[in-house]
């Protein structure tokens, strides 16, 4: 029998087909497991590239985490993240290096709840890492990533890891939806989940994200301004509108209700506001 390749689709390609509700927006969980040791309040992670002390500090007051970049005062912003609760969510990158298991220990033991592990072409040497992360420090909660196919995640999946991140690799588009699909449905074999870790411009792209079986995301400067509190409540009405639109009172109601169907350009363009000025764009919009 020939198989039918299917077309790979991105956030911008799809939308959400609004559906029958009683659920009102402020009545909607935003609650996400990241793993069996980590939940967010706020189903979105702060991207190493734009986070530095104060940003993870305004992530973590707002129920989220952020992954503090490689290096610099890395170890040092952890430990006053959680000097004064050892609980506090505080995620870090760690580059696939030779001693990456030395510093994800040194880390973890610092009060980092999350290891963002970079992967690179050496990926033999990752999965070995991984694998001993994920088999000598628990309750280490391990997100791998960039990845852009099923095949590569199910070998992290094996290593025992709780997370991959999609995100396009250099020289190799993603599509974000049907990537996440193929990823998340491998994910639950291993009881484990996908954060979309690309793409993400407006509060609407997380609800299709969440949609598409990501856990959570991860959000970058094109969402998150000098003010992440106030951008972070944004974007939580946001999420609260788009799942009260299709009947979702949780996030795994909204994998359950949802029904993407596709658009072209014309219609995206429809779907934003068109032939009106705006004069001052709000804090998660910014003008078309």
């Amino acid at each position: 029998m020939m198989e039918t390749e299917v077309a790979g689709l991105s956030l911008d390609q799809v939308l959400l087909v609004p559906s029958e509700s009683n659920v009102l927006p402020n009545a909607v969980s935003l609650a996400t497991n990241l793993s069996a040791d980590v939940q967010e309040a706020l189903p979105v992670i702060g991207a190493p590239a734009m986070t530095d002390l104060g940003m993870a500090q305004a992530f973590a007051e707002n129920g989220a985490l952020a992954v503090l970049p490689a290096g610099g005062t890395q170890l040092q912003d952890v430990q006053t993240m959680v000097a004064d609760d050892e609980a506090t969510l505080v995620g870090v990158e760690v580059l696939n290096e030779v001693d990456a298991f030395e510093t994800a220990v040194m880390l973890h033991a610092a009060g980092a709840k999350l290891i963002d592990f970079v992967l690179d072409d050496n990926l033999d040497q990752a999965i070995e890492s991984l694998r001993l992360l994920a088999q000598q420090v628990p309750p280490l909660t391990i997100m791998a990533g960039p990845v852009a196919d099923a095949e590569t995640a199910r070998r992290l999946f094996e290593t025992g890891i709780d997370l991959v991140k999609v995100a396009p690799l250099p020289g190799q588009p993603v599509y974000t939806v049907t990537t996440t699909m193929a990823v998340a449905e491998v994910a639950s074999e291993f009881d484990a989940g996908v954060v979309l870790g690309a793409g993400i411009r407006y509060s609407g792209d997380i609800v299709k994200a969440l949609a598409a079986g990501a856990v959570a995301v991860m959000v970058d400067t094109d969402i998150i301004g000098d003010t992440p509190a106030d951008d972070l409540f944004q974007i939580a009405g946001g999420l609260r509108s788009g799942m009260g639109y299709t009947g979702s009172a949780t996030i795994d109601d909204l994998r359950l209700n949802a029904q993407f169907v596709q658009i072209t350009a014309a219609g995206l363009a429809e779907s934003h506001p068109h032939d009106v000025e705006l004069t001052k764009s709000a804090p998660n919009y910014a003008k078309q």
